[in-house]
C-alpha cells in the first residue's frame, strides 16, 4: 500500500471470532507486485444473505450476477478480486463470470446460486479468469478463521486505499452474538447506494423483515452518506451474511434492537474509514444540516455540501469562504428561505439567520479549520427535518493519484 492516510486509525478493533466460517487470500497475478488480490470466504453450511447493490446503469458482472441471486437470500461463499473490475467487458466477462462460478461450484459442492462475487479495480479491461480459477485450489486449501487470516483478507480487497478497514461489534458477550465487517474504499466514492465494497458477517439470524427493512435504512445513514469526490462506482455493493453454526441463536425483541444498534455503529465505523482514507485527504469533514423543511431536504442540502469541489478545496486551504456553501445550499431544490439560514464552523458561528455575519469569529474559524476533523453546521429554520454526511477535502494529491491511476 501507500503511505498511510493521515486520517487513518492509529489501530483498528480486532474482529471477533465465532464459527462457521472461515477465509484465505492469496496473489493471482491483477495486482503488481504479488500483492494480495484474491480472497475466497467460505460458509461452513448455507447462510442467509441481505444486499445492496450501486444503481450505476453499467453494473459490474458481478452485481449483475448477485442481483439475480439475493432474491434466494442463500449464501455459501464470496469470492472477491481486486485489481479488475469485470465492468464493461461484455460476453467475455459473462463468460469470466460463468467459468469461475462453474469451478468454484464443482470445487466447494455447492450450487452457483449459493456463491457470490465481487469485483473491483480498473473499468474496461478484459478478466484473466483463468489467473482466478487456477489459485482456486489453492485458496480452498487455506482457509482459516483467524485474525491474521481476516486481515490479510481486509488488505487483498483494497485498490488506491492506504489501510485495510476492519471492525467488530458486540451483540450479546451472553449470548456470543457477534459482528464483524471489512471493507474497502478511497477513490469513486458518491452516496448512491453503498459506494464501495462491504461485507459483513454475523451469527446473529437476520431473516426477519424489520432486519431487512432496517438494514436499508441503516444504508441510508451511513454507507450512503459519504462522499469523497462526487463519482459513484460501477461495482458498489454492501453484502450482510448471517453465519449459521452450533451457536444457539435467540431471537428476543430486546435482543434484535441491541443488534441493529450494533449493526449501525459498525457500519458507520466502515463508512467513516473509507471517508478517512479517501485519495489524498488530509482533513475529515462532517456536515450536519438540521431545521430543514423535512429529512428529503436535509439530505439533499447535505449532500450538495459534501460534493462540493469548491468547498472541499476550501477546506484544503483552511479557507472560511462560506459563500461557497450558501451557493451549495442554493443550488438544491430543497426549499430554502435565505433569511432563516444559520452557519457555523464547529462551535463558531459565522452567520446567524441570513444577514448577521458574525465577523468577530473569523480568525477562530480559520484557525480551526487547520485541525484535521471540521465540523460544518446548517440550520434551515424551516422544520425538523435533519441530515448528517460526511466527506473529506479535496488535494492536490488527489489529482496526483487518479492522473497516475494506470500508469
Amino acid at each position: 500500500m501507500k503511505n498511510k492516510s493521515p486520517l487513518a486509525p492509529k489501530k483498528n478493533k480486532n474482529l471477533y471470532l465465532f464459527k462457521g466460517i472461515s477465509v484465505s487470500s492469496t496473489h493471482c497475478g491483477l495486482k503488481k507486485n504479488k500483492r494480495l488480490d484474491l480472497v475466497l470466504i467460505k460458509l461452513e453450511e448455507p447462510g442467509s444473505i441481505l444486499g445492496s447493490f450501486t444503481k450505476s446503469k453499467t453494473p459490474g458482472e458481478p452485481i449483475i450476477w448477485n442481483k439475480s441471486i439475493v432474491k434466494n437470500k442463500k449464501v455459501s461463499a464470496i469470492l472477491i478480486n481486486s485489481g479488475n473490475a469485470n465492468v464493461f467487458t461484455g460476453l467475455a466477462g459473462k463468460k469470466a463470470i460463468l467459468d469461475i462460478l462453474n469451478k468454484l461450484s464443482r470445487s466447494l459442492n455447492v450450487p452457483k446460486n449459493e456463491i457470490y462475487l465481487a469485483s473491483t479495480g480498473v473499468i474496461g479491461e478484459p478478466l484473466d479468469s483463468k489467473k482466478i480459477i487456477k489459485k482456486i485450489p489453492v485458496l480452498i486449501k487455506s482457509l482459516q478463521n483467524d485474525k491474521l487470516a481476516w486481515s490479510e483478507a481486509a488488505d487483498a480487497i483494497t485498490t488506491t486505499d492506504t489501510y485495510s478497514k476492519y471492525h467488530s461489534e458486540t451483540v450479546s458477550t451472553k449470548d456470543s452474538l457477534f459482528i464483524n465487517g471489512i471493507a474497502k474504499g478511497s477513490g469513486m466514492i458518491q452516496p448512491n447506494m453503498a459506494t464501495m465494497l462491504g461485507f459483513i458477517f454475523t451469527n446473529f439470524d437476520i431473516l426477519s423483515k424489520k432486519i431487512e427493512t432496517e438494514f436499508k435504512e441503516i444504508i441510508n445513514k451511513t454507507f450512503n452518506s459519504i462522499s469523497v469526490d462526487g463519482d459513484t462506482s460501477t461495482s458498489d455493493m454492501v453484502l450482510l451474511f448471517s453465519v449459521k453454526n452450533k451457536t444457539k441463536t435467540i431471537k428476543t425483541k430486546k435482543l434484535q434492537e441491541k443488534f441493529l444498534e450494533k449493526l449501525e455503529i459498525l457500519m458507520t465505523t466502515l463508512s467513516h474509514l473509507i471517508v478517512k482514507d479517501g485519495e489524498g485527504a488530509s482533513k475529515f469533514i462532517t456536515v450536519e444540516v438540521i431545521k430543514a423543511k423535512n429529512d428529503k431536504d436535509a439530505r439533499k442540502v447535505a449532500r450538495s455540501i459534501i460534493n462540493s469541489p469548491l468547498i472541499k478545496t476550501a477546506m484544503a486551504g483552511s479557507d472560511s469562504n462560506w459563500g461557497r456553501i450558501i451557493m451549495a445550499i442554493g443550488k438544491t431544490d430543497a426549499e430554502i428561505f435565505p433569511e432563516k439560514i444559520s452557519l457555523s464552523f464547529g462551535k463558531y458561528l459565522i452567520l446567524d439567520q441570513g444577514n448577521k455575519f458574525i465577523s468577530k469569529n473569523v480568525s477562530k474559524i480559520n484557525k480551526y479549520l487547520k485541525t484535521n476533523e471540521i465540523k460544518i453546521n446548517i440550520s434551515l429554520g424551516l422544520g425538523r427535518g435533519s441530515s448528517k454526511m460526511w466527506t473529506c477535502d479535496l488535494t492536490k494529491e488527489y489529482i496526483s493519484i487518479n492522473a497516475d491511476y494506470r500508469s
